[in-house]
């Protein structure tokens, strides 16, 4: 993924889909009309007393013909250990 917007409290990280998760996914917003479909991944951070917390939101979304963007969280259980056992990885307590 790369980033592709940051802020003071927050990063989001962005990947072009491929192949049959790009298919799955464009059936799952709308047809295959939309552009392909784009993974998202949002990290807020914000400090809580003396730690520091982080919060992740992941979907993808794809864009209609007339310019309408779908979305489609994802926030199944495995979706969610993936993104924490990531954080462990960078180094998270």
């Amino acid at each position: 993924m790369m980033v592709s917007e940051a802020s003071s409290n927050q990063v989001v990280c962005e990947k072009t889909m491929t192949g049959g998760d790009a298919v799955l996914a464009q059936m799952l917003v709308g047809n295959s009309y939309l552009t392909t479909p784009v993974r998202k991944l949002r990290f807020i951070i914000y400090k809580l007393n003396q730690n520091v917390k982080v919060t992740a939101q992941e979907w993808f979304q794809s864009q209609m013909a007339f310019g309408q963007v779908n979305k489609q969280e994802l926030k199944s259980n495995n979706q969610r250990n993936d993104i924490q056992n990531f954080l462990f990885h960078l180094g998270a307590e």
